[in-house]
């Protein structure tokens, strides 16, 4: 009896395996149909901060990527980086 509880658990793991292994590589099909496709963004990377949590009353549009405030969104925009791509988000965050 012990002999095919053996096998049964092999073929069990072999296949739970097989199913690991299939959807990752699945997974990695469709992360590399992305690379070509960029976000739109309407705002770019600029958020409209609440006037209680803004720390400077002159200006509370905020720059994700470069952490500065500024008094309008339009400026907000014209000199936050609005770039969506990985390594312009990596160069920014160094």
């Amino acid at each position: 009896m012990d002999k095919y509880t053996i096998r049964i658990l092999a073929i069990a793991a072999l296949v739970c395996l097989h199913l690991v292994c299939s959807a990752t590589v699945a997974q990695c099909r469709i992360m590399a149909d992305m690379d070509s496709k960029k976000i739109e963004l309407p705002d770019g990377l600029c958020v409209e901060v609440a006037h209680e949590d803004c720390w400077n009353r002159a200006g509370c549009f905020h720059c994700l990527v470069t952490d500065v405030f500024y008094p309008t969104m339009d400026d907000c925009k014209s000199k936050c980086n609005t770039s969506s791509s990985l390594q312009d988000m990596l160069v920014a965050m160094t």
